[in-house]
């Protein structure tokens, strides 16, 4: 049955029209979003998380001796959310049946747009600097002060991996993504004693995809269980590492550690490394605009924002 607009959207079609898109943008999450940790941010635009240094356990010498106390570091950093929003004007004689539809274009543009836009927000927050100390913006934490553009080469270096690395397995002639780049993120994670419960994921680009159809590891079924060639998509946990494509990754100008080649800068993290704080997922207003000659306007909203947590879980890989 058709629904026209001669009086107006009825309470129920606003509900369900909200309801429709809410549970399209859960059950076909944006590609980041399920590769962090997400934290509810309830009546507030900010909230802070407080990162405490390892603990050690001091040896206990003769009978009786002293108590020992130790007065631990802590380190506060803030996740901050900035609002998005979007309206859409019908006009009052149009037909709306279609957008009750989940699988109907409207749903489908506006689920494309908020899944986008939580890619950007998290996607920007690995390299970002990150608000710090007891009130927000106090102080910052850059990616730069945490040795996050120095080079990796072994326990306790840098945090980014050269696109003609030569530590470990790696070869400097091996400038895409290889197996050997791989191995030594993952060391850099056992190096920094990341929990092996913890999910690892990999952002990369298509062009690094294509780096690994041409690698005998990933291809070879005598490495692999699986045969990607024949199915061509990604094997999502491959090496262990949860990978993501995504063509928001794109060759960079100058952008290597040592500033002067052009290169992909892929991410590899810990889930929990990144922290998605959300206000509001999604919410949506239908309502008369009585200035535009009574159309419907279907206004949709968002309010969240990203941080990286803890540098020790997140390294950069270059690719040229």
């Amino acid at each position: 049955m058709s629904i026209t607009l001669s009086q107006g959207i009825p309470d129920w079609f606003v509900d369900q029209f909200s309801n429709t898109l809410y549970h399209v943008c859960q059950q076909k999450e944006s590609k980041f979003g399920q590769a962090v940790r997400v934290i509810p941010v309830l009546n507030a635009e900010d909230r802070s998380f407080d990162m405490m240094d390892e603990f050690s356990m001091t040896e206990k010498s003769g009978r009786n001796p002293d108590t020992p106390a130790i007065d631990p570091s802590t380190q506060r950093r803030w996740v901050s959310t900035t609002p998005y929003h979007n309206a859409v004007l019908y006009d009052k004689d149009d037909d709306l049946q279609m957008i009750i539809d989940p699988t109907s274009d409207f749903v489908t543009a506006f689920k494309r747009a908020v899944n986008r836009q939580k890619d950007d927000i998290i996607l920007a927050a690995f390299e970002a600097a990150v608000a710090s100390g007891r009130h927000p913006n106090t102080s910052t934490i850059t990616w730069a002060s945490q040795d996050g553009n120095v080079k990796y080469t072994g326990k306790d270096t840098g945090r980014t991996i050269a696109f003609d690395c030569s530590s470990g397995n790696c070869q400097a002639s091996d400038v895409g993504m290889t197996t050997e780049k791989i191995e030594l993120a993952l060391e850099y994670f056992a190096y920094n004693d990341v929990d092996d419960d913890i999910p690892i994921w990999c952002a990369i680009s298509p062009r690094q995809f294509t780096n690994l159809r041409g690698q005998e590891e990933y291809v070879n079924i005598d490495y692999n269980d699986q045969k990607p060639l024949a199915t061509g998509r990604i094997v999502r946990n491959w090496l262990g590492v949860n990978w993501i494509i995504t063509n928001k990754i794109v060759l960079g100008s100058s952008n290597d550690v040592d500033g002067g080649e052009n290169v992909y800068e892929c991410w590899m993290w810990a889930q929990d490394a990144i922290i998605l704080g959300v206000a509001d997922a999604v919410s949506v207003k239908i309502s008369d605009r009585a200035d535009k000659s009574h159309a419907q306007q279907v206004y949709v909203h968002m309010n969240m924002g990203a941080m990286r947590m803890d540098e020790d879980k997140v390294i950069k890989i270059e690719c040229q």
